[in-house]
């Protein structure tokens, strides 16, 4: 098998797989994968800035301020007085909290089903791939919160996560 072939058929994987999770996982049409990422962000970090969910989610900081002012409007963020006067603590509210919760576990539904197909070897197998792939993406100790930002903490806790391992051994080097 060659090098650009496998690199074809992932590429094809990768596509499907964030299209259909876009697809199936938005409540109305006008929804965005940032603000699911941005509720997930927010309930890991609770209290964070609009610039630490800024980096998180690749987005400019007058983008996230949109994001946040829609997510206030829904009420499923609350800001607050952050660390100075210039800044903002978010927090997520009840709502946000179980909406957060409600996507991210869906979503992982929706990726179980398609590994529905493969043998427990062939799952472990990808989980080694899948593992190995993740931590080669992590160049920067930030990276992890933009590569997790979509992750579900409870089914890959920080201790176990790929990505938030070698960030550490970053940080600490």
């Amino acid at each position: 098998m060659s090098k650009l072939r496998t690199a074809n058929l992932l590429g094809a994987l990768a596509c499907e797989i964030a299209d259909r999770i876009e697809r199936q996982g938005k409540q109305h049409p006008n929804e965005t994968s940032s603000a699911t990422a941005a509720l997930n962000v927010i309930g890991f970090y609770e209290g964070c800035s609009n610039g630490a969910l800024s980096r998180a989610l690749g987005l400019s900081h007058t983008a996230t301020v949109r994001l946040v002012d829609k997510l206030e409007l829904s009420g499923l963020v609350r800001s607050e007085r952050g660390t100075d006067k210039r800044s903002v603590a978010l927090r997520l509210t009840n709502l946000g909290r179980q909406r957060a919760r409600t996507v991210i576990h869906e979503r992982c539904l929706r990726i179980g089903d398609l590994i529905d197909v493969l043998t427990p070897h062939q799952r472990r197998q990808l989980d080694e791939i899948a593992e190995t792939l993740l931590k080669s993406m992590v160049e920067a100790a930030q990276d992890a919160d933009h590569i997790c930002r979509l992750c579900d903490g409870s089914s890959c806790p920080t201790r176990r996560c790929p990505v938030h391992q070698k960030a550490m051994a970053l940080k600490s080097a």
